[in-house]
C-alpha cells in the first residue's frame, strides 16, 4: 500500500485504471438510450459514427474493448507490469480525495468571500448517477487535465519555462472547466458562486492529476459527482 504512494501513476496504468469507468458509462448510456451522455464526450461520439450507427456493430465493438482489455492485463500480470490489486489504493486514495475536496473548497470560499454555491441539479435515478458520474470522470478529466492543462503545459514549457507553464496551464484549464458547465443547451445558468466552486473543483482536481496521475484524478472526480448527486 505505501509503495503506492510512492510516485505519481504512469500513463500506461492510469489507461487500464480507468477502463472501467469507460465501460460502466458505455454500457450505463446504451442501457438508457443515450442518457446521461456527457457533454464533452467525444469518444462516444466516435465510436457511433466508426459503428455506423448500428447497435449490433456498437455492442460487438464494445464487446471487443472489454475482451481485449482483459487478455492485456492476463499478458502483463506475470511481467509485473501491471497488478490488478493496484486498483484498490487508487481507489481508496480517490475516495478520500472526493470526500474532502467539497468541504475544503466551501471552506476557502466562505474565507474568502462568505459565499456558499446553489448548484442546480434535477431528479436523477441511482443509474443516473452512476452514469454520469462515471461519464464526468473519464471525460471531463480527459479532456480538461490530460489534453487541456497537460498539453497546454508541454506547449507552454520551452516559451515560459515548465513551472510557470504548469502555473498557467493549471488556471486555465480549470476555467475552462467551470465555463463548460454553463455552456450548451440545459445547462445550468451562469452565477458567480458556482462558476467559482467549479473552477476550485477543477483546480483540485488539476492538482491530483499532477501530483498523483490521471488514474487517481478520474476516480477522484467520479467518486466526488457521486458523492455529491447523491446528497442533492
Amino acid at each position: 500500500m505505501l509503495a503506492h504512494f510512492s510516485d505519481r501513476q504512469d500513463s500506461f496504468t492510469s489507461a487500464l485504471q480507468v477502463f472501467p469507468l469507460f465501460l460502466i458509462y458505455q454500457l450505463g448510456i446504451l442501457l438508457q438510450g443515450g442518457r446521461g451522455h456527457n457533454g464533452v464526450d467525444f469518444v462516444t461520439r466516435a465510436l457511433i459514427e466508426l459503428c455506423a450507427r448500428d447497435l449490433d456493430h456498437y455492442l460487438l465493438t464494445l464487446a471487443s474493448l472489454f475482451v481485449g482489455y482483459g487478455c492485456l492485463l492476463l499478458i502483463l500480470r506475470p511481467r509485473g507490469r501491471f497488478r490488478s490489486e493496484s486498483m484498490l489504493p487508487v481507489l481508496l486514495e480517490s475516495m478520500f480525495y472526493a470526500a474532502t475536496m467539497g468541504t475544503l473548497i466551501l471552506c476557502v470560499m466562505q474565507w474568502a468571500s462568505e459565499l456558499v454555491p446553489t448548484l442546480a441539479i434535477g431528479s436523477l435515478t441511482t443509474v443516473d448517477v452512476v452514469v454520469i458520474s462515471a461519464g464526468a470522470g473519464l471525460h471531463e478529466e480527459l479532456v480538461f487535465r490530460l489534453v487541456g492543462m497537460a498539453g497546454l503545459g508541454w506547449l507552454l514549457a520551452g516559451i515560459t519555462g515548465p513551472r510557470r507553464a504548469w502555473l498557467f496551464a493549471l488556471i486555465l484549464s480549470s476555467l475552462l472547466f467551470s465555463v463548460a458547465h454553463h455552456v450548451g443547451p440545459g445547462v445550468e445558468a451562469f452565477s458567480f458562486t458556482a462558476f467559482t466552486y467549479r473552477a476550485l473543483a477543477g483546480a483540485f482536481f488539476g492538482l491530483v492529476y499532477h501530483l498523483r496521475g490521471f488514474s487517481v484524478a478520474a476516480w477522484t472526480h467520479a467518486l466526488y459527482d457521486v458523492y455529491v448527486l447523491t446528497l442533492v
